[in-house]
């Protein structure tokens, strides 16, 4: 049986993606910003103060690379760290004014560049993909954060004994 690409969820997936980041990178490019630099700027934008974690969650950036971006952001000045008013061990992140106006200066075109994304595609259509794409990303959240299933515990089937052979007379 052959594999055909055209029909391969995954691999469409994929050209998807390269598809939405090209067009997502040529907007973002005047606003000096890359996408998953947006996308943190985005999920900061009304949730001042989140921790790490949360924007780990929001934008499904990994843990080392979130923090790698949050602190050349910070450095930046894009956004400020403080010590959380919940949790001693956390920081929380906020947009700065020069955030704040990165976010606003680059939401135009990264709406603009979206909405070239659905163009050619009829509303109902443009919808069901949301939301069959929400509902992957749901599902993978959820299977994520579902805690580890408890290995049961092997129980070694003891092979029946064998008799030793029996020792020749003289």
């Amino acid at each position: 049986m052959a594999f055909n690409l055209n029909t391969s969820p995954s691999h469409l997936l994929h050209r998807a993606q390269q598809i939405a980041a090209n067009h997502s990178a040529a907007a973002l490019k005047s606003a000096g910003l890359t996408l998953r630099q947006f996308s943190v700027l985005a999920a900061l934008s009304g949730n001042e103060g989140v921790s790490q974690s949360d924007l780990v969650n929001a934008t499904g950036i990994d843990r080392s690379t979130l923090a790698d971006m949050v602190a050349r952001m910070e450095a930046g000045g894009m956004i400020k760290r403080s010590d959380s008013k919940t949790d001693a061990r956390a920081k929380s992140v906020s947009l700065t004014v020069k955030g704040k106006k990165a976010h606003d200066k680059a939401l135009p075109a990264v709406m603009k560049a979206d909405a070239a994304l659905f163009a050619t595609l009829a509303k109902a259509k443009q919808d069901a993909l949301i939301q069959g794409l929400t509902g992957l990303v749901d599902d993978a959240d959820k299977k994520e954060a579902a805690p580890a299933p408890k290995a049961k515990k092997a129980t070694a089937k003891k092979a029946p004994a064998k008799k030793a052979p029996a020792k020749k007379k003289k």
